[in-house]
């Protein structure tokens, strides 16, 4: 990066700090918990500039692939398997650690994925669905590919609103945390709101400086050419 980029990092992280302080000092921190959601879809758009703004390609389907990881790692960690287990998959997977039984507050079996667990297996399922889409939509171009990326975004929203396994229009609660290290995890608890957004204030600095190491590297400069003229640059 360039010492210019290294300021703005670092003005960056010094704003984060001071919003936290100012809230804290203010007595208004509950707005920590809209800031951290603030952050998340920062780290959206961040993703979206590298799309449109850099590669010049219309996307409006962003937010598909946001909604797929959320809505199927809250699924996974909420929904009770125990009734599959007789299952090749469910059994493969219990093998592999994947799943972990327990108890339901009234003594029932309880076999669920913990957080790790959904975490991988979304992120998977979400780059597996990206390629799937990506190979026929991106021979796209123009309104075109606008259109077919809006229609995909429309269809991961239809999904998860008329699914009962993603909780339809109520949305899934009762999401367990997800615990990063010993003693610090990502929930929806008050005592978790000031680590809360620092996490995610953290992720998303680390989108930022990604996203500048990638743009000015080879595939970046490769994405820029495509947004200057898409035949010049196949022609390079």
């Amino acid at each position: 990066m360039t010492r210019k980029n290294i300021f703005a990092i670092i003005a960056m992280l010094l704003t984060m700090i001071g919003i936290q302080l100012l809230c804290h000092w203010s007595g208004k921190a509950f707005y920590l918990t809209q800031l951290t959601m603030s952050a998340y879809y920062a780290l959206v758009i961040v993703g979206l500039c590298l799309v449109m703004g850099y590669a010049g390609q219309i996307s409006l389907g962003h937010a598909g692939f946001f909604g797929i990881g959320g809505y199927v790692s809250a699924a996974l960690t909420t929904h009770n398997f125990a009734q599959y287990t007789d299952s090749a998959l469910v059994i493969f997977l219990k093998k592999c650690g994947f799943l972990v039984a327990g108890q339901d507050l009234y003594g029932g079996n309880l076999l669920t994925f913990p957080p790790w667990s959904a975490f991988i297996i979304a992120v998977w399922l979400t780059i597996v669905i990206a390629f799937a889409i990506g190979i026929p939509v991106l021979k796209l171009k123009g309104h075109y590919l606008a259109m077919a990326t809006l229609g995909f975004g429309t269809i991961i929203y239809r999904v998860a609103l008329a699914s009962s396994f993603f909780g339809e229009a109520d949305g899934i609660s009762s999401v367990p945390g997800f615990e990063l290290l010993p003693g610090l995890e990502v929930s929806g608890s008050f005592s978790s709101r000031v680590p809360n957004y620092y996490i995610a204030c953290g992720i998303l600095v680390i989108g930022v400086v990604l996203l500048l190491n990638l743009i000015n590297s080879r595939v970046g400069r490769a994405l820029r050419a495509i947004h200057g003229s898409g035949e010049a640059a196949e022609a390079m």
